[in-house]
């Protein structure tokens, strides 16, 4: 302030100083800028057009095409605008906007990515609790949200699971209504033939089948048949059911039902039956469920860190035997089940730390030391199938590296894991006969069911045994 009154001063202006002068240019400089800051507010205040932001995540889709019906399916999204409008008592554009939960994002992290306020997410996640459990939802979720034409948030909607269509609209006093459809689940059976040219893969992929189905009938027939070898020309025949929504999402898994390869020289039928006891298999036209192989290499190409047998232990500096083959792998690797069976012993065991046993029939069962972790929900008594994850590669108990110790025992004795081991195929007989006939003749309605031939050699064997006999009777 005393350098500007200097300004009102007649000496200031006959004897100024360079740095002055300076000060004055400063000056002038700071006027003008702020002149036309002003000017420039003012313009565009007063001048350009304004056009309120529309919602970060608003679609620019106009209505009508919200409108159209795909097959004759409802549209639950149109139903549901029709629904805002009708609590909210307002006839305002209503838009729909698509989000996914992200991984470790709670249902208020999805509103507020949205820009819905945090007033309004308490509100709508309150009235949603009235009719599920927030806490089961997962990430993947969708979420519908509706704002209006000004981007105001109106409420959302989701699609559990289970198929059950759940809600929240905001009325027109500001308060949220949720509401519950239970879902109708629809099953549907689906049927795919097909030649395959180049590899059974491509020719499934080709008629749109789902890849879950393709690596189902490779596990059926793991063991019996190379997919790889298969000759050009072979065709193939598949029939998978699948559980779906009224809106047609999807519920779990498709399941195989059937399969027919059919290669020049034979013909393999295969047919997915639950027992009596609730065990899933596949079994062949006669009843009979094919023989399965134990892995041998539960990791692959893996390295093998130590074979079966005698060997110098490299903790405790003496020979021992060495019960089962140790494959050398990063910890974490995913550890795949060598066969079909039922967990009977999971947690820690001694040296050999963190343990699954599984048993695949009355004589063989699978043993996987020195895991890091478990898989999931996994215990004893869970079923699992062959190639299913039971665990991960660690170097729990006394290991001196990350590696799996796997074992295969036979009537409770180790054996060479690098040995064959087949499990016997199982045959029907009985009531359980009877159900399986009832569920070919379902899947497939030609269906009639062959009795298994005896070996040729059996027969041959007791003609010869008769003529011998006979021979001997004569002399």
């Amino acid at each position: 302030m005393r350098r500007l009154a200097l300004f009102l001063k007649p000496q200031y202006w006959a004897h100024r100083t360079h740095a002055q002068r300076e000060f004055e240019h400063r000056l002038q400089y700071f006027f003008v800028g702020c002149f036309l800051g002003v000017f420039l507010v003012v313009a565009v205040t007063y001048f350009v057009p304004q056009r309120k932001p529309s919602h970060p995540f608003m679609q620019e889709t106009p209505q009508e095409v919200a409108e159209e019906k795909t097959n004759g399916v409802i549209d639950e999204q149109q139903k549901a605008i029709e629904d805002v409008l009708l609590i909210n008592k307002s006839d305002t554009k209503i838009v729909p906007v698509d989000l996914v939960l992200k991984k470790k994002e709670t249902l208020s992290g999805l509103l507020h990515r949205a820009g819905v306020s945090m007033q309004e997410t308490l509100k709508a996640a309150e009235a949603l609790e009235l009719v599920m459990d927030l806490r089961k939802i997962r990430p993947g979720q969708k979420f519908e949200l509706f704002f209006d034409q000004n981007s105001v948030f109106q409420g959302l909607r989701l699609e559990t699971p289970q198929g059950e269509i759940v809600s929240a609209f905001k009325t027109e006093d500001g308060f949220f209504i949720p509401s519950f459809r239970e879902g109708k689940i629809l099953e549907q059976t689906l049927r795919a033939e097909g030649q395959i040219e180049t590899s059974f893969s491509e020719a499934a992929a080709a008629l749109e089948v789902p890849k879950g189905i393709v690596q189902q009938v490779m596990n059926v027939f793991d063991g019996e048949l190379s997919f790889k070898d298969l000759p050009a020309g072979t065709t193939f025949t598949l029939i998978y059911g699948k559980k779906v929504t009224e809106t047609g999402r999807e519920i779990g898994n498709s399941k195989l039902l059937y399969v027919l390869i059919n290669t020049p020289k034979k013909a393999y039928h295969r047919y997915h039956f639950v027992d009596s006891s609730g065990k899933q298999g596949f079994y062949d036209e006669h009843g009979q469920a094919g023989a399965k192989m134990i892995v041998k290499r539960p990791l692959g190409g893996a390295r093998i860190s130590s074979g079966f047998g005698m060997r110098r232990h490299p903790i405790l500096k003496y020979q021992i035997q060495h019960a089962g083959i140790d494959y050398a792998a990063p910890t974490g690797t995913p550890i795949p089940a060598g066969a079909d069976g039922v967990i009977v012993q999971i947690g820690r065991r001694g040296a050999y730390g963190r343990y699954v046993r599984i048993r695949h029939d009355a004589t063989y069962s699978t043993a996987y030391a020195h895991l890091s972790a478990f898989k999931k929900d996994l215990r004893v008594g869970s079923v699992v199938k062959r190639g299913d994850i039971v665990g991960y590669v660690g170097s729990s108990g006394r290991a001196t590296g990350p590696h799996l110790h796997y074992e295969v025992l036979k009537n409770g004795k180790q054996v060479n894991p690098l040995q064959n081991h087949v499990i016997p195929k199982r045959t029907l007989s009985g009531q359980e006969l009877q159900n399986f006939i009832k569920t070919a003749q379902k899947v497939t309605p030609g269906y009639v069911y062959v009795a298994p031939q005896k070996p040729q050699t059996g027969a041959k064997t007791q003609k010869t045994s008769a003529t011998k006999k006979k021979t001997t009777g004569k002399k």
